[in-house]
């Protein structure tokens, strides 16, 4: 116990200013990588918009912060001949390395918890913060003009145009079918807000399609255009209710980029979901694994950090120089299996967990 209470009073401090320098120096990519975008926004919005990003930066930083601490605690208790020392008095390499195991455990629940409660929230505010904030004052949607965008029940929302003065929608439409019933409702435009949208000028038809055919044989014509062609409504203004909010909107469609908006739980309901696509199935079970396997990285790595510090760590500079090729190892390996399963070349499940496998065995081997 000794033993355990000295590594972890020399874990900690580091591990914390791992934690906040790495942090720090992600946040600071994010910030020179959109600095293009960011002259003349008031402060208070750039450092609300960087602080969005702290849930999922600390979850991709956690397992670095913890091999780095690992490195370098332990390329110490190499330098210091405490590696002799540990096999002459019959503990075993494994042994010395359970207090950093515990922390790692416990940062991998922590990331675990804010995958599931914070990482989509943050994610999607991110999203919406650069399109609603920075880039407009309140016009995000403007990136989703030409789109259809599912909003919930079958229904799908497009809009030709975006008046950024205004901040209302053009030419809206949203289509639905039931059977081979359609409903269209276009409106001249739309103002969306959470999750209502409102419609300025709107008309409402029906079309049944299965007794278009009926037409070319029709006694009464007028009267079978009638029965397939119908005006439900018609007025000034109406109010839809969207299954998908406005912000999550702009997170999802605003461009290419995927941040990764489902947390496990919503990734887990889509893999369970018999009515989803087979592709759109294949990239929840990618998603949901990815997911588990990045936090309990933390884990895996410890025991190989530790194996090689003690073998290669005796200076700090080939310590620090050793965390980072370690760290990179990992996720150039765990990305590379997201891509291969992406593609179809290896399954999700492969794919998300071969890193940690693969690390997992290396550092078995090395305490050995």
């Amino acid at each position: 116990m000794t033993l355990y209470r000295h590594l972890l009073r020399e874990s900690l401090p580091v591990l914390l200013l791992a934690l906040l320098f790495l942090t720090a120096v992600f946040l600071f990519g994010f910030f020179y990588a959109g600095a293009r975008w960011l002259e003349g926004v008031p402060l208070p919005k750039v450092a609300r918009w960087l602080a969005y990003h702290v849930p999922g930066v600390l979850v991709q930083v956690f397992p670095i912060a913890l091999v780095t601490t690992t490195v370098l605690v332990f390329g110490r208790l190499s330098a210091e001949g405490a590696q002799f020392a540990l096999l002459s008095g019959g503990i075993p390499l494994w042994r010395a390395a359970l207090p950093l195991l515990w922390v790692g455990l416990l940062l991998s629940g922590l990331a675990l918890y804010l995958q599931e409660k914070l990482v989509p929230h943050y994610n999607e505010r991110v999203r919406t913060a650069w399109w609603d904030e920075i880039h407009t004052q309140g016009a995000g949607l403007f990136r989703l003009k030409g789109l259809q965008i599912p909003i919930g029940q079958g229904r799908s929302l497009y809009f030709e145009d975006f008046d950024m003065e205004r901040k209302e929608m053009v030419g809206v439409r949203i289509a639905s079918f039931r059977g081979e019933e359609g409903t269209f409702l276009f409106a001249e435009r739309g103002s969306w807000e959470d999750k209502v949208i409102t419609l300025k000028g709107y008309r409402l038809y029906r079309v049944d399609f299965q007794e278009v055919p009926g037409l070319e044989t029709a006694q009464d014509l007028l009267a079978q255009t009638r029965k397939v062609f119908r005006v439900v409504s018609q007025g000034e203004v109406l109010e839809v209710e969207s299954d998908l909010s406005r912000a999550r909107a702009i997170a999802d469609y605003a461009d290419t980029f995927s941040f990764g908006q489902d947390s496990l739980s919503q990734a887990w309901a889509k893999i369970r979901d018999p009515f989803l696509a087979p592709l759109e199935k294949w990239r929840a079970r990618l998603e949901f694994h990815s997911k588990l396997a990045l936090p309990l990285a933390n884990l895996v790595l410890v025991l190989l950090a530790a194996a090689m510090a003690l073998r290669y760590g005796r200076s700090t500079g080939l310590a620090l120089g050793l965390s980072v090729v370690l760290a990179l190892g990992y996720y150039g390996a765990f990305f590379l299996g997201r891509s291969l399963a992406g593609i179809g070349a290896l399954p999700p499940e492969v794919g998300a967990w071969g890193a940690n496998l693969l690390f997992l065995l290396l550092g078995l081997r090395a305490l050995r």
